[in-house]
C-alpha cells in the first residue's frame, strides 16, 4: 500500500520560527492563518470575502447615565454573498487560546448583533480551535503540525458551500483519523470482533473495501477497512459464494460494489491504521488496513497469547 501525501497549506514552513522572540501575531496571520484561509475558499473579493478589522460598536457599555462607545475589532471576518458566516481572531505563539480571556473575546465577537455567527476560531500559530457558540467545548482542536489530518474538517464546516448547512455538523468523525490522532497508530495491531459486512466494494484488482460504524464512549464514527488478494481469501468462507465469484474476476470491471440486501455477516478483525489518506470535496478518512480475517476460534486464541 503506498503512501498519499496529501496537499499541506503549509508546505516548507519551518515550525522552529515559532519559537521565535520575533515572530508575533502578525508573522501568525501573514504565514499561518492566510494560507488556510485562502485554502478554504475565501479572498479579499466577493462573494466569498475576507474582511480584515472590521470594528463593531460595543453594545453593552455605559459609564453612569452616558454610553460610551467602546469599538471592538475581530481581525477576520467571513462574508459569504455579504452574509456574515464566521470569525477569526489570530494571537501570538506565546498566547492561550483555550479557556483564556481570548476566547471569550472572540465568542462577543461572534454574537455581536452586527455579526451573529454560528463559529468562532482562534490561531496563535502552534494550535488552531474552532467553537460552535452553542457549545463550551471546542468542535476541533489541534496543532497546526498536524493540519492536514483536520483540513478536511475544516472545509466540511467552514467552506464557503457549506458554512450555513447545519446538516454537515452532524456527519460522524473517521475513525481512523481518530485512533492516529491518539497514538493508536503505534500498535502493531488493533482487534475488531463481529464487525458486520453489508456491502464490499472493489476498487482495483487487488484492492478492496468494505465500511461500518463503531461507538467509542458513546460517540459515533465511521470506519473504512481496506484489504489485499491475501486478506480477500480470508474472508471468503465468512461471504456468499456469489460475492466471491464476482470479486475474483480479473477484468477491467474496476469499482464495483457487492452488497448483500438486508443481509449483514459478522466477521472479526485483526488490522493497523493505514498510511493511506484519502480525500474528497468535503472530508478526509483514514482507512484501516486489515491483516487478517479471524474465525471466532483465531480471535480467542489471539485474545489469549496477547493476555500472556
Amino acid at each position: 500500500m503506498k503512501p498519499h501525501n496529501l496537499y499541506n497549506p503549509l508546505e516548507g514552513f519551518d515550525f522552529e520560527l515559532l519559537n521565535d522572540s520575533e515572530f508575533k501575531e502578525d508573522s501568525v496571520r501573514e504565514e499561518i492563518i492566510l494560507p488556510i484561509i485562502r485554502e478554504l475558499g475565501y479572498s479579499a473579493q466577493k462573494p466569498n470575502q475576507i474582511i480584515r478589522s472590521r470594528s463593531l460598536l460595543h453594545p453593552y457599555v455605559a459609564i453612569g447615565s452616558k454610553r460610551k462607545e467602546i469599538y471592538i475589532i475581530p481581525d477576520y471576518l467571513f462574508e459569504v454573498d455579504e452574509r456574515s458566516a464566521w470569525i477569526l481572531d489570530a494571537k501570538s505563539p506565546n498566547e492561550v487560546i483555550t479557556k483564556s480571556k481570548h476566547v471569550e473575546q472572540a465568542y462577543s465577537y461572534a454574537i455581536h448583533p452586527e455579526v451573529r455567527v454560528k463559529f468562532f476560531a482562534l490561531c496563535n500559530g502552534k494550535e488552531f480551535v474552532l467553537y460552535n457558540i452553542e457549545k463550551v467545548e471546542p468542535m476541533l482542536q489541534f496543532r497546526i503540525e498536524a493540519l492536514p489530518l483536520y483540513l478536511g474538517d475544516l472545509k466540511r464546516i467552514l467552506s464557503p458551500p457549506t458554512v450555513f448547512d447545519q446538516s454537515q455538523l452532524v456527519v460522524k468523525k473517521d475513525l481512523g483519523l481518530h485512533l492516529k490522532r491518539l497514538g493508536f497508530d503505534q500498535f502493531e495491531s488493533l482487534v475488531f470482533p463481529n464487525v458486520p459486512i453489508t456491502q464490499i466494494g472493489q476498487l482495483d484488482h487487488d484492492l478492496f473495501t468494505l465500511a461500518g460504524s463503531v461507538k467509542d464512549n458513546g460517540e459515533s464514527y465511521v470506519v473504512s477497512f481496506d484489504f489485499g488478494q491475501v486478506a480477500f481469501k480470508q474472508l471468503i468462507p465468512f461471504i456468499p459464494e456469489e460475492a466471491v465469484n464476482k470479486l475474483s474476476v480479473r477484468n477491467n470491471q474496476f469499482r464495483q460494489a457487492i452488497n448483500f440486501a438486508n443481509q449483514a455477516f459478522l466477521v472479526n478483525i485483526e488490522c493497523v491504521i493505514g498510511n493511506k489518506l484519502e480525500e474528497n470535496e468535503m472530508e478526509i478518512f483514514l482507512p484501516m488496513w486489515v491483516n487478517n480475517f479471524l474465525s471466532d476460534a483465531q480471535l480467542e486464541q489471539k485474545i489469549e497469547n496477547d493476555f500472556r
